[in-house]
């Protein structure tokens, strides 16, 4: 796993992370942040750079949270 690049982690990135994890969906977290869905996986994909980590992978027709995400969601 690459160092976190804290420049590229906002408070706005964080509560999307925050979102995504609560809802298990990046639809239900762009209708929960007032925001579009491309730009919820926008922030994803920066998080996902800056983190090192998927974060968040497809499952059926949904999406799960990877076990890097389950552990640094209490802490976020």
């Amino acid at each position: 796993m690459n160092p976190i690049d804290t420049f590229n982690l906002d408070i706005r990135s964080l509560s999307t992370f925050i979102a995504v994890l609560d809802e298990g969906s990046v639809s239900r977290a762009a209708v929960r942040l007032g925001v579009s869905q491309s730009a919820v996986s926008h922030t994803l994909d920066r998080l996902r750079q800056a983190l090192g980590d998927a974060l968040f992978v497809k499952s059926g027709r949904g999406i799960v949270p990877t076990r890097y995400a389950l552990q640094a969601g209490p802490h976020i």
